[in-house]
């Protein structure tokens, strides 16, 4: 571990800029000054270490954001006047106004100097200008409509060096897809190209969750008749005035001709188009409910906007860009199973939480894993018990041969690094088998607080082994550390976090590294 001088703290360096990246267990003295002002004059202390100038004049305050673990602050960097992309920098400060955690993500000032230095003898040449860049990143994507949604010139750390870039964000159509992209603001070059867009293979329909599961009925297909004890009735808190499901949680007004009741009465079977309005109005007011139960007053506090029937495909994602759900019709209508409902809630609570969480990988699949989990968890003390570790069995019926027909298993024996497949649902089940497993060993709503807690610790980039040391962090802070040796076994065992007692030798490590690492035959 590095050390940061006049901070007892613990540290782990960033890979490539070997300057502090994750700054915890920090001894600090409890302040009742503002928390902007406790992060500025803890970022001052420690800027020779973070390599930053000392004034914080890179550093622009972005927000103070409240959760159960305390106050985050948050500071984006800048460099002549534009944004770095990525380069920001969080301290997290408890209730009595002690510093606890810091985590960096800015670029040092020597490889920022010497990124300034090559973009201004780029920008002394042609470059691209703005319209250039629109009409590039226009041509690099698919779709039967196109839109740019934003366009900046910024900073990009590409491979550890920040290089000048054009982001541009465009939306398309058939297929459905928010992308952002990094050009190279001289040659044109792609950097990086992202799907913003959340997405879950499969359809469904609301009952609750729906009826594979009331009616413990496996053999149910898209076209069968659905019985009456397979509906429940249930009140819909919180309609505004109006006619129209609207809520202080939920609002369906993206859907085109969408029902109006002015007697607040919406009593339909499947067979009628706003029966998956009701439901999905019922389904994500009810959970939201839940969150803020659980001790969450700020995570998605406020209505999301969703689109029953806004594609043919058989799909349904979260965008990013307008903060608002859509759901598919394609073999079993998404909207008629709330396990696809909360899997698709669960990309807008992280992205409510870390805004454009999932930029890398290994977060894109803690994103799928977590929506699993979330719908998985949420249902698991209504479903029999051979469902209880799947998601999607009303939505699977048309495409999943397995008994019970399903979308994603939670209950897999996945293993980190040995079983990645480089595909956000696959690799999602790693991570959904090992919050399954904090489930099982510490109960529903413990795990649950853990997992939503958790996420204000994160980045957009953060990996599997960022996550599983900011649960225990998240631990320490709401259960003063009582479940760390739980949460590291979980974790250990799956290989996401290394086993000191093997030579930090993770437990999904391919056979032929373990002679490598550990100097012996391994069996």
């Amino acid at each position: 571990m590095a050390k940061i001088k006049g901070l007892k703290a613990k540290v782990e360096n960033h890979p490539v800029y070997k300057v502090p990246r994750r700054i915890y267990d920090i001894e600090s003295k409890a302040s009742k000054v503002a928390p902007a002002k406790i992060a500025e004059a803890l970022l001052k202390k420690i800027a020779p270490a973070l390599k930053i100038k000392p004034d914080l004049s890179q550093l622009k305050f972005d927000k103070v954001k409240e959760s159960i673990l305390g106050k985050h602050v948050l500071f984006q960097q800048y460099h002549d006047g534009k944004p770095i992309s990525g380069a920001w920098v969080r301290v997290d400060i408890d209730d009595e106004g002690k510093v606890y955690n810091v985590q960096n993500d800015l670029v040092p000032e020597p490889v920022m100097s010497k990124a300034e230095k090559a973009a201004a003898t780029l920008m002394a040449a042609a470059h691209l200008s703005e319209k250039e860049a629109r009409e590039r990143a226009l041509a690099a994507v698919q779709g039967s409509s196109k839109e740019v949604l934003d366009t900046e010139l910024v900073y990009f750390p590409h491979a550890g060096v920040p290089k000048l870039a054009w982001k541009v964000v465009v939306k398309t159509s058939r297929p459905d897809a928010e992308w952002k992209m990094y050009l190279e603001a001289t040659t044109g070059e792609t950097l990086e190209k992202l799907n913003l867009l959340k997405s879950v293979d499969g359809q469904g329909r609301v009952f609750d969750p729906n009826p594979v599961v009331t009616l413990n009925n496996t053999k149910l297909k898209d076209k069968s008749p659905i019985p009456a004890n397979a509906y429940f009735a249930v009140t819909l808190k919180g309609l505004k005035t109006g006619g129209k499901l609207d809520g202080p949680y939920v609002s369906t007004k993206r859907t085109a001709n969408r029902v109006k009741r002015t007697d607040r009465k919406f009593v339909f079977l499947r067979k009628d188009r706003a029966f998956k309005e009701v439901m999905v109005y019922f389904h994500l007011d009810r959970v939201q409910r839940y969150i803020q139960e659980l001790g969450f007053n700020n995570v998605l506090n406020r209505p999301i906007e969703v689109n029953i029937a806004g594609t043919t495909d058989d799909n349904s994602f979260y965008s990013p860009s307008n903060k608002s759900l859509t759901f598919g019709t394609g073999g079993v209508d998404d909207a008629e199973d709330a396990d696809i409902i909360l899997h698709e809630y669960g990309h807008a609570i992280q992205d409510d939480q870390v805004p454009g969480f999932g930029a890398s990988h290994e977060g894109g699949s803690m994103g799928e894993g977590f929506g699993d989990f979330l719908a998985a968890s949420f249902f698991s003390d209504i479903k029999p018990m051979k469902m209880k570790p799947t998601v999607a069995n009303w939505d699977a019926v048309v495409y999943s041969g397995d008994d019970p027909p399903n979308l994603r298993r939670l209950d897999s024996n996945k293993k980190y690094p040995k079983d990645m497949r480089n595909e956000v649902h696959d690799d999602g089940e790693i991570w959904s088998a090992c919050l399954w497993e904090l489930r099982a060993a510490l109960g529903r709503k413990i795990t649950e607080r853990l997992v939503i807690a958790h996420h204000f610790l994160l980045t957009r980039t953060s990996s599997f082994e960022d996550a599983a040391n900011a649960l225990i962090v998240a631990d320490r802070k709401l259960n003063q550390g009582k479940n760390e040796a739980a949460i590291r076994d979980v974790f250990v065992r799956r290989g996401i976090l290394p086993n000191a007692q093997r030579g930090n030798l993770r437990a999904g490590a391919p056979f032929d590294e373990i002679p490598r690492r550990n100097g012996g035959a391994g069996k």
